[in-house]
């Protein structure tokens, strides 16, 4: 799938390829987690926010998923990031209000 992320006044600001994945992390239809492969962003815009909005819109399409996760390969010690059901279940609801 393709996320794509615009501001008020239609602005690209960020696009992000992701999948659903199984708990060994092999692509499914209906997988259990949510694989945020590559993540594009403008110059100049936040990446805490986008990456927080690109999950909230994410969960929402994928209700059922347990998790996202992530890992940036260009860190010097590339490790996975991951946001939990419960964090998910938190965006959900700000993204409501």
């Amino acid at each position: 799938m393709l996320t794509v992320l615009r501001d008020e006044q239609g602005r690209l600001q960020a696009a992000c390829d992701w999948w659903l994945v199984d708990t060994v992390g092999r692509w499914t239809p209906d997988g259990q987690y949510v694989f945020l492969h590559q993540l594009e962003i403008n110059p100049g815009v936040n990446l805490h926010t986008v990456r927080k909005s690109l999950v909230a819109q994410i969960s929402l399409h994928e209700p059922q998923a347990l998790g996202v996760f992530w890992k940036r390969e260009h860190d010097v010690f590339p490790r996975v990031h991951a946001f939990r059901r419960e964090q998910l279940q938190q965006l959900r609801e700000e993204v409501r209000v």
